[in-house]
């Protein structure tokens, strides 16, 4: 009989956001009188905007009439998407060309994982999203190095005790901590990765909260 994967058996055995909504949960029952401000998964807390649902309707309609109804789209996604989205977040400093949508962070990390296969070495915040190495572990990949990142150090890795590693997540601003590397942070990370011919994987997920023009 077919086994399953013996690499989920190395994955902690409580997800780290179930773990935190027990202990909303657990809070809330313990002080209904309290009003508790969530900052934990990226969840939507209110009712999307009237334009993205009146586009959504729109084009559900469409695809219940014969001119425009449309099946498999482009596998980067639509063009139009990707155009709006260079200008608009990119400034057009990259080309629609180089934008991918997806179906979310978490696949593409996996699939980051998989380009790059289960012996290439990795380099992951301390503390920090934990899928980078989660997604390693079901791979089977045992070369995962985890770099402090405290208040001693300010947040931000001790570039000079970097082993050799192959990638290099970066999450800023960081989750969980809410850390968010300089500008000067910043360069002296990808001048590190240039210097070591790593891969620098950035994930700016919460970029949309620096207010901070100097990060």
């Amino acid at each position: 009989m077919v086994k399953r994967n013996s690499n989920f058996l190395t994955l902690s055995e409580n997800y780290l956001f179930p773990e935190v909504m027990h202990r909303v949960r657990h809070f809330k029952r313990a002080h209904p009188e309290r009003e508790l401000i969530s900052l934990s998964i990226g969840d939507t807390s209110e009712p999307l905007s009237p334009t993205p649902t009146e586009g959504l309707v729109q084009q559900a309609s469409l695809m219940g009439t014969r001119l425009g109804y449309r099946g498999y789209g482009p596998e980067q996604g639509e063009l139009s998407l990707r155009c709006q989205i260079a200008l608009h977040f990119y400034q057009e400093k990259i080309s629609p060309d180089e934008i991918f949508i997806s179906d979310g962070a978490k696949c593409d990390i996996g699939r980051l994982q998989l380009l790059f296969g289960s012996k290439a070495a990795i380099g992951v915040q301390d503390p920090t999203y934990p899928v980078y190495a989660d997604t390693a572990h079901i791979l089977g990949n045992s070369s995962i190095f985890y770099l402090p990142c405290n208040a001693a150090n300010d947040f931000f890795p001790d570039l000079a005790k970097i082993p050799k590693i192959d990638l290099l997540y970066f999450c800023s601003p960081n989750n969980p901590t809410g850390a968010v590397a300089t500008h000067t942070q910043l360069e002296s990370l990808v001048a590190w990765a240039k210097e070591h011919k790593s891969f620098l994987i950035f994930d700016a997920a919460y970029a949309g909260f620096i207010q901070d023009p100097s990060l």
